[in-house]
């Protein structure tokens, strides 16, 4: 049922009040604050409509409304206007672009910081995802006489090492020189065209004790399979939900924290939609950005939050997710506004850390 310019104004209104007050918002208030020339009477009417129809709930008999789920989904898709903003905003945004661009996790970990402190909630980033990881390097460090160090660097700029036994002894200067070809003939390589004649190429450039081959190919091939079923998630202003009353029950506040202490908890309840239902193609806000609110989220843990969320990228390449959760009476404009300009600019340094990094 569509519902009328009337309606729309007094949800509006109810919904902006809440997110303020984050108290019950009564007919009296609307009708000194919302300037339609209705009574307090009509619109307490109305307002029992919205709430016949889902939009509204009342929590006590004789309390004011509060938004629901279904009426802040339909704020966000139907009433919310664009936030533009401030100088002091714009100020902070500027302070984001001299992140410097090392190693993609500190860079990853910088900017959840950052948007953490600059929406007041609490920010998250996942890790890139490895799908088709490519090998930018590997490098042989001698460790002793029977074994030696080694370090895998991926083109996503997350770098692994282990140390390998070795079958034989070989002198360093062998592993320096071995470590030279695996360079020359993996850089730039995904795990899946390391074929047999890649190896056989390996074992002609190596031309003797080319049985350590074997155990650093496999252990090449562990460490990527270990980094593609990871996914890091850093997690920043966990301590954010308490300037919400929503959080002030303490159990509630720590069984909320301790979900959030479970990064791969926190991944999986933060990248896919509820299990029972596919996710509505409106909950795709403008912009690309997702927001998931209340019971749209799967866990039980999430259902007095929502999230909003937007994807990061490496040219056309989905790298992770950059978003923010909060109670469902976050101000989602702002929200939306903020993510949106935080998300562009961290394509943009994630963008030059990748291109830069591989004209080297």
């Amino acid at each position: 049922m569509d519902l009328g310019e009337r309606k729309r104004q007094i949800l509006n209104s109810v919904i902006s009040e809440y997110i303020v007050s984050a108290e019950p918002v009564g007919s009296r208030h609307i009708a000194k604050n919302l300037g339609l020339g209705l009574s307090s009477a009509t619109i307490r009417n109305e307002m029992a409509d919205l709430e016949e129809m889902g939009y509204l709930e009342q929590p006590h008999t004789s309390a004011g409304r509060v938004p629901s789920d279904k009426g802040y989904r339909f704020y966000v898709n139907e009433l919310m206007s664009d936030y533009e903003l401030n100088m002091k905003e714009m100020e902070m945004l500027k302070s984001m672009m001299q992140l410097s661009v090392g190693q993609m996790d500190k860079v990853l970990k910088t900017a959840a910081d950052f948007l953490s402190q600059f929406t007041n909630y609490t920010a998250f980033m996942t890790s890139p995802e490895m799908k088709q990881g490519a090998i930018k390097t590997v490098e042989l460090v001698p460790i002793d006489s029977g074994s030696m160090l080694i370090i895998l660097v991926t083109n996503e700029g997350v770098m692994r090492n282990k140390r390998v036994l070795l079958p034989i002894q070989v002198s360093p200067e062998f592993i320096h020189r071995f470590s030279d070809v695996l360079k020359e003939k993996l850089s730039g390589m995904t795990l899946e065209e390391i074929n047999l004649l890649k190896i056989q190429e390996i074992k002609e450039a190596m031309q003797e004790h080319f049985e350590i081959l074997f155990p650093v190919i496999d252990f090449i091939s562990e460490i990527i399979d270990d980094v593609r079923k990871e996914t890091d998630v850093y997690v920043s202003g966990t301590t954010n939900i308490f300037n919400y009353p929503e959080y002030s029950d303490l159990g509630k506040a720590r069984e909320f924290l301790e979900f959030l202490d479970d990064k791969q908890s926190v991944a999986q309840a933060l990248m896919e939609p509820k299990k029972e239902e596919e996710e509505p193609e409106e909950n795709k806000s403008k912009n690309k950005i997702r927001i998931t609110i209340g019971k749209e989220n799967g866990l039980d843990v999430m259902h007095s939050s929502s999230v909003v969320t937007a994807n990061y990228y490496v040219g056309d390449r989905v790298m992770g997710k950059v978003g923010i959760i909060g109670p469902t009476r976050m101000d989602y404009s702002k929200a939306v506004a903020k993510l949106d300009r935080i998300s562009n600019y961290l394509n943009k340094i994630l963008n030059e850390f990748y291109y830069e990094d591989n004209k080297e």
